[in-house]
Formats: C-alpha cells, sequence, structure tokens
C-alpha cells in the first residue's frame, strides 16, 4: 500500500482545510494506506532564506515528503491565494520529493467557492515541482458544511471523488514501475 502524505497549509487550530484533510486521511488510512499530516501551525518553520541551515524539525518534514509516494495538500485560501505558511515549507523543499508524485489539492474559504484561485495557484506551484496533479480537486465553502462542521451530501460526494482520482493515479504509477 502507499504512503501518503497530508500537508496543512492553515495556521488556524480549527481549521476547515486540516478538518477535511484529517477525514480523507481516514478513507485512505481504511483502505490500508499509510498516511501522515505535516501542519504548517506545528512546524514553526522560521521565514526561508536560503542561507540558513535546516533544523532538526526541517530536515524531519523534508525526509517525510521524500518517502512519500503521493499527497494531498489542503489550504485556506487568503487573499485569493494559498497561505504563505504553505508557501514559506514549500519554499525549504528541494522540489525533488515532489517530483512525478500524484497531488490532490483541496481548499476551504468563507465565501462561495473563492477556494478555487487557492487550487489554481497550488496547481501551478506543484506543476513547477514536477508533480503530477491530478484533475480532482475539491473546493468548499462555509456555506456548504452544517452546524456541526460536517460537509454537505454533495461536498462528501467530491471527497469521495478526490480520493478515487488519487488512490488511480498511485495505482498507474506503480503498475508503470
Amino acid at each position: 500500500m502507499a504512503k501518503i502524505v497530508l500537508i496543512s497549509g492553515s495556521m488556524n487550530p480549527n481549521s476547515t482545510s486540516k478538518s477535511i484533510l484529517k477525514r480523507i486521511g481516514k478513507a485512505l488510512d481504511k483502505q490500508g494506506h499509510d498516511t501522515d499530516m505535516i501542519c504548517v501551525l506545528e512546524t514553526n518553520f522560521p521565514l526561508y532564506h536560503p542561507l540558513k541551515p535546516m533544523t532538526d524539525e526541517m530536515q524531519k518534514v523534508s525526509k517525510t515528503i521524500q518517502s512519500a509516494d503521493a499527497f494531498v495538500i489542503g489550504s485556506p485560501e487568503y487573499h485569493g491565494g494559498y497561505s504563505g505558511a504553505l508557501k514559506n515549507l514549500l519554499d525549504y523543499q528541494d522540489g525533488s520529493g515532489f517530483m512525478q508524485k500524484p497531488v490532490a489539492l483541496i481548499s476551504s474559504s468563507g465565501g462561495m467557492k473563492a477556494g478555487i484561485n487557492t487550487l489554481n495557484s497550488l496547481r501551478l506551484i506543484f506543476r513547477s515541482l514536477h508533480a503530477h496533479v491530478i484533475p480532482q480537486q475539491l473546493a468548499v465553502c462555509e456555506k456548504e458544511l452544517n452546524e456541526k462542521g460536517e460537509l454537505d451530501e454533495g461536498v462528501q460526494k467530491q471527497l469521495l471523488t478526490l480520493v478515487k482520482g488519487l488512490l488511480q493515479e498511485i495505482s498507474l504509477r506503480y503498475q508503470s514501475k
């Protein structure tokens, strides 16, 4: 089975993106995959500087990324884009950990489908890292959550479609090796 790393780009401890990533992680775990979560909130990386040596925490995160077979990346939308904390974490990576690996993208926002800009921006970033960004993606707005913070039925179906698409890409990757 595959090792799938989920990366939460939110600095909010009550993040919708992180909650959705946890749900995806549980679905992948149930199917026998090994999942690991990286949360930018917990990494506390300093602002990227190319001459600063990597800390032990940075090296641990890089090793986790290098060991992954695939990724699910989630970020809230801030002012039309993904979080600066996520970009900072990615700037510390040399890119080889993402090369030719499947990546699924999710975003959450307060506005109706405003997370699309975040998804488009992340798609460009991961393409530049030579990752294989899958076509399925998920943008969730507050109106698609009930009082308990649960996803509405339509979003749950989209989430399952995203997971299925990621697993298909992982399967194709293993078949080609």
